[in-house]
């Protein structure tokens, strides 16, 4: 139990640290933010406004695997937000709005698309590390978009492969607490 704590303040205690520059405002509410284990994709929507053009889509409702804002740098791990609107609220067409690093053949810094959010259903947003070019150490942030104003912004720092506990490697395998 010792050492799952020690985890947890390893892993946990740089989000802490960096929660200045995060926010949420109504009608908006963060139900969680961090790493997700590899998964695979049921489908793609066209995005052209990011720098493949496309995203991919996840089935269900994913929940995220650690609970930090420091994200390796490793093909296969996602890191990103789920969130919904507060009770009550009607449904409304937001934007995802990605910045980050330079990556690509253009550079690109800002990536973004449109999302469904409505108060009944926990929406997501993730990024996952399909290919190596995409692995750019630094400071990404996620905002969620609603009439022109970001009314949710997370920042995540990516950090080199094994210079974190958080791995691919602690997916496979049995959970941390039963």
């Amino acid at each position: 139990m010792r050492a799952l704590a020690i985890l947890t303040l390893i892993v946990a205690g740089p989000a802490l640290a960096q929660a200045g520059n995060n926010f949420v405002r109504p009608p908006v509410v963060l139900e969680e933010f961090g790493v997700f284990c590899p998964d695979e994709p049921s489908g793609q929507m066209e995005a052209p406004d990011t720098e493949r053009g496309v995203i991919d889509l996840i089935s269900g409702d994913p929940r995220v695997d650690f609970h930090t804002d420091i994200v390796p740098g490793e093909l296969g791990l996602g890191f990103g937000l789920r969130f919904r609107l507060a009770e009550g609220e009607l449904p409304v067409i937001g934007r995802v709005v990605i910045t980050h690093p330079p990556f690509g053949a253009n550079g690109v810094t800002r990536e973004s698309y449109e999302i469904t959010i409505d108060s009944f259903a926990t929406s997501m947003t993730q990024f996952d590390f399909d290919d190596d070019y995409e692995i750019q150490h630094g400071t990404w942030t996620m905002g969620i978009e609603i009439g022109g104003e970001i009314l949710l912004q997370q920042s995540f720092t990516v950090v080199p492969e094994g210079t974190t506990p958080v791995s691919t490697k602690l997916c496979d395998g049995p959970p941390l607490m039963s």
